[in-house]
């Protein structure tokens, strides 16, 4: 009876770890889409972007490719591709990317989805700075 219940016992703690790893699993991916910049804050005051700006995002690709346009306004009220990039992003696990933003670089930092269609990526190369993208 002993053997048995020390049998039931292992059984239970084997099958409860393996459905805890299942659901924990956390790959990154989540990020894979367009998502356009809405908002850069600084702990000081929030920067209102101009919808020129606004037209500036990053497309995270499923292969861990990226590719990223940034616009400016420029003289006389129009809008123009201030930069383009390509490249590649990476998830470091526990909510850290490694990614390159528009007029920023490359840049390592953590990521905040604030829901299915935001997030806010903050480092501590860019302290006080808060960058906000959307999809």
């Amino acid at each position: 009876m002993k053997k048995l219940l020390i049998l039931f016992l292992s059984l239970s703690l084997f099958t409860a770890c393996s459905d805890d790893d299942d659901a924990t699993t956390d790959d990154g991916m989540e990020i894979v889409g367009k998502w356009y910049l809405i908002d850069v804050r600084t702990s000081a005051t929030q920067n209102t972007l101009t919808d020129c700006n606004q037209n500036s995002f990053i497309q995270f690709n499923a292969d861990n490719t990226a590719s990223s346009e940034f616009y400016e306004n420029v003289e006389g009220g129009g809008c123009e591709l201030d930069g383009d990039n390509d490249g590649v992003w990476a998830y470091l696990g526990n909510s850290r990317y490694q990614f390159f933003i528009p007029e920023l670089g490359n840049q390592t930092g953590t990521v905040n989805f604030t829901g299915d269609s935001q997030f806010i990526f903050t480092s501590p190369e860019l302290p006080g700075i808060e960058v906000v993208f959307e999809k």
